[in-house]
């Protein structure tokens, strides 16, 4: 009996470190992403992106994206643009690069390398990110 209470006491100490723990990262549910002001659509259909950040900050380790995330950003949201602020499409570390290389950190590459595995997720432009109002 003892030992089913303590490890009832436990387990639910662990659940609230745990819960803490995950609270202490405050994240954005929904990030907006915009073209720069002076870059010119590259298409018609182009349209500011509502990502899904909350979506895939429970599935997807910070540091897939985050991939630049050291002991001084650590628990901090630090946003794209703070890396990725070169406006030029052709730039390999600029905004729209981010996230249209061909492989992760990129969602376009993410998103391709798993679907190339099997997996169902979207990799249309207008069908997974540039939504149509």
């Amino acid at each position: 009996m003892f030992r089913k209470v303590l490890f009832s006491t436990m387990a639910a100490a662990f659940l609230v470190v745990l819960v803490t723990a995950a609270s202490a990262y405050k994240v954005p549910d929904v990030i907006v992403l915009e073209r720069p002001k002076d870059n010119k659509p590259l298409a018609t259909w182009v349209t500011k992106v509502e990502f899904a950040h909350g979506f895939h900050a429970i599935r997807v380790s910070c540091q897939k994206c985050h991939h630049k995330e050291s002991d001084k950003t650590l628990g901090e949201f630090v946003g794209c643009r703070q890396c990725h602020g070169a406006d030029d499409p052709n730039d390999k570390t600029g905004f729209y690069r981010a996230w249209h290389s061909d492989g992760p950190p990129s969602c376009l590459g993410c998103h391709t390398q798993m679907r190339a595995r099997g997996g169902d997720n979207p990799v249309g432009c207008t069908t997974a990110c540039h939504k149509p109002s």
